[in-house]
């Protein structure tokens, strides 16, 4: 067997491969559950601009294929011959009106090699656009969820300026019968005044999700979007080789690379086809006016003696089919070790929101109500109350932010990205666990879409 018919056979059995490994993948990871957040996606992914115009660009490639498939456009020229200085066409036996046509007609196997170059290289554009899906319907689910944060956040800030209130009734009444001081009732008040400083962060901070949410469905910027749904711990026990398995169905990454392998050996294949001839074929007919009419026939061949150029064009090839498969490889390494590190810290995120919640928060809440009582016996300082008040509230926006944060991950994991997790806060999210959540001060320090309010970044 000849090499370019090795290298077809070989091109043939890879996308053998590839159309039975489609017709097994596993199917895509189910709906959210949250119907508001599946409608988002959905029309994000229907009017999203930038999706559209892949779509076209893909529409594009798509007609590639015919266009190398087909000959070229065949020559016709028109030519007069006359025999002395004056026209003496029918008069002079060499004076000829000829018209000529010619057509190129290369090698058999180099067209089709062509084509099926061109149309690989449409699926590439295909998988671009693959891409560009998963990251408009990541970027949708991280926008929902950091609204539905700063949304709940905003009834935790009206929860805490009802317990200030409670607060400084309290003071009042004590300041009242002498047995509080002036300095506690004037802290109460600050405080409660700086609430408005939280609730208008978190107002501002779910303008700028909304409109992102907006952005990316290509709808006006202040177009309302109800979100019924709370934060809730979703948790996930897959394991790691079947969310491998999973994501390498979806991977563009891993399709491209793929197709690169196979882009590569049709080089290949073309490369060795360099080495065999062109043809072209003419034909012609001459008119002598009253004389007898003339014609012909030809061909020609191109003749490939730059055997050193072919040779180093073929060789060119054949390293960039190696280096395509060595890519390959490189990219399931990759898409694994980032499965896994989402797989980490979806875990590690589990296990700290349930911390909080079952074990933080509700201790939190009991420091709360035995500092308030301490308080009104005149027991404790009205700093105790402070102190409690401020950690409650503080692991309740980190319990929420722990939720918004493991969400995000989620959406990472699903979108199949070879870059890199944005990583878990520390300020925002472990590190509060750790120091008792020092970021969401009564003071109006604010906390990010990740665990620490006011600092504007967006869930990413």
């Amino acid at each position: 067997m000849s090499s370019s018919r090795r290298i077809t056979a070989f091109v043939a059995f890879v996308l053998a491969l590839g159309r039975l490994a489609a017709a097994q993948a596993p199917a895509p990871a189910p709906p959210s559950g949250d119907p508001v957040l599946d409608a988002l996606v959905a029309e994000a992914l229907e009017r999203n601009t930038d999706l559209l115009g892949l779509a076209e660009q893909l529409v594009a490639a798509r007609s590639r294929p015919d266009q190398a498939r087909a000959l070229a456009d065949p020559t016709l020229s028109l030519l007069y011959t006359n025999d002395g200085w004056s026209p003496s066409l029918g008069t002079q036996p060499m004076t000829t009106l000829a018209i000529m046509g010619s057509q190129e007609l290369p090698f058999p196997g180099k067209r089709r090699l062509r084509g099926e170059l061109a149309a690989r290289e449409a699926d590439a554009v295909e998988q671009q656009l693959a891409r560009a899906r998963l990251g408009v319907a990541a970027a949708v689910r991280r926008a929902y969820h950091g609204l539905v944060l700063n949304r709940e956040r905003i009834v935790l800030v009206g929860d805490q300026e009802a317990l200030w209130k409670q607060i400084e009734g309290v003071a009042r009444a004590r300041y009242a019968v002498g047995q509080g001081a002036q300095p506690d009732v004037l802290r109460v008040q600050i405080e409660v005044t700086r609430v408005d400083e939280l609730r208008t962060e978190q107002q501002a901070e779910a303008e700028i999700r909304l409109a992102e949410l907006n952005r990316l469905r290509d709808r006006p910027a202040a177009t309302p979007v109800e979100t019924q749904a709370r934060l809730g711990l979703r948790p996930t026990d897959e394991s790691l080789e079947r969310a491998v398995e999973r994501l390498s169905a979806v991977s563009p990454e891993l399709k491209s690379a793929l197709l690169g392998e196979e882009r590569a050996c049709l080089r290949v294949g073309l490369a060795d086809k360099a080495f065999k001839p062109d043809f072209s074929v003419q034909a012609g007919y001459m008119n002598r006016g009253g004389l007898d009419p003339m014609w012909l026939a030809g061909a020609s061949i191109t003749l490939p003696l730059q055997r050193k150029r072919l040779a180093g064009e073929k060789a060119d090839a054949e390293a960039q089919a190696r280096a395509s498969a060595r890519l390959a490889d490189s990219v399931r390494l990759q898409l694994r070790y980032r499965t896994q590190e989402r797989l980490v810290q979806l875990a590690a995120t589990q296990r700290i929101a349930r911390l909080y919640d079952q074990g933080i928060i509700p201790q939190g809440r009991m420091s709360v109500d035995a500092a308030v009582a301490n308080y009104q016996a005149g027991k404790v300082p009205f700093v105790a109350v402070l102190e409690a008040l401020t950690s409650l509230y503080n692991d309740r926006a980190t319990h929420l932010g722990l939720l918004a944060n493991h969400e995000r991950i989620r959406a990472s994991l699903e979108e199949a990205s070879l870059e890199e997790t944005s990583s878990m806060d520390p300020a925002g999210v472990t590190g509060m666990a750790a120091r008792g959540g020092a970021s969401m001060s009564v003071g109006g320090a604010g906390a990010s879409a990740d665990g620490s309010m006011g600092s504007g970044r967006s869930m990413r």
